[in-house]
């Protein structure tokens, strides 16, 4: 069986129909999350906790400290070792996220290259948005209005124009099945707005302040959508309320991107996630019949 990709934003019900395909196709999961990677980031990522995982085993979660910076080039190295060990052991492979960076540098095989990448990584870290923009533009590349001041965003492609000599694509890509999630926008926000909510019911803002009292703040999670809103309002500087509603602002047009990138892709096949039940015997159907 090829490898499955479930790509699409929070809230589209990612989790669930994986759980549903891993069951049914004897697979384990792969996370495909560059905050769900670290440790203690728990409630701010919507991680999978043990018991939910319904005894699936899930791989590249929960394995670094806050402070330990992570690329491009080690989500897909560190994916395809992953990959190898499931099938070696005869299971299927199922990878969910919403980095799609990650699962494109995976699924369309960019040539990463032999390269240093902790120097690259720490040379682009001390460089302004300006120049990163430059690198990735050099590279022929665009950088779209909405990323010019995401520095996450920014950093990750500089990292490609740097250390990826070209995208190939041969065999390997035919090894994947992409599937984007998707959904009514307006529903996919009020989801989004609620599950900002329960985050905080749930200790949101307690979590990150153990994070920030024990790291600081100049580490990779704090540049992330939930954690970096809230640093304010631990420092004392803003009310809680403005804080969350800027979550739920930044989280809706993370969505909002996470629908256009998926236009970015070679090969994706596009599924409705309004009815987990039909997403799932639609999803199926077409596994069986590739």
């Amino acid at each position: 069986m090829k490898i499955i990709v479930l790509f699409g934003p929070t809230g589209v019900g990612k989790t669930a129909l994986s759980l549903k395909l891993a069951k049914k196709y004897d697979a384990e999961i792969i996370s495909c999350d560059s905050m769900q990677i670290y440790k203690y980031l728990d409630i701010g990522s919507a991680k999978i906790s043990k018991d939910e995982m319904q005894g699936i085993p899930h791989h590249l979660i929960d394995f670094l400290e806050p402070n330990q910076n992570y690329s491009v080039f080690d989500f897909v190295e560190n994916c395809k070792k992953a990959i190898l060990d499931i099938q070696k052991r005869g299971k299927n492979v199922i990878v969910v996220g919403g980095t799609g960076l990650y699962i494109k540098a995976l699924t369309e095989n960019y040539n990463l290259g032999n390269v240093k990448k902790p120097e690259i990584i720490t040379k682009l870290q001390d460089m302004s948005n300006e120049q990163l923009v430059n690198i990735i533009e050099a590279s022929g590349k665009t950088v779209k209005k909405d990323d010019l001041n995401n520095r996450v965003r920014l950093l990750r492609y500089a990292e490609l124009a740097k250390t990826q000599s070209k995208t190939t694509k041969n065999d390997e890509t035919e090894k994947y099945l992409i599937f984007g999630l998707i959904c009514d926008r307006a529903k996919l926000y009020e989801r989004i707005n609620s599950r900002v909510d329960e985050m905080i019911n749930k200790g949101l803002v307690n979590e990150t302040k153990a994070i920030y009292q024990k790291y600081g703040e100049n580490i990779p999670c704090f540049k992330a959508i939930g954690y970096k809103e809230l640093l304010p309002y631990i420092k004392g500087e803003t009310s809680l309320d403005e804080c969350v509603e800027l979550i739920k602002k930044r989280s809706r047009n993370y969505a909002k991107r996470q629908f256009t990138f998926m236009n970015q892709f070679s090969t994706i096949i596009k599924i409705s996630s309004i009815n987990s039940n039909e997403a799932f015997e639609e999803i199926s159907n077409i596994i069986d019949n590739n």
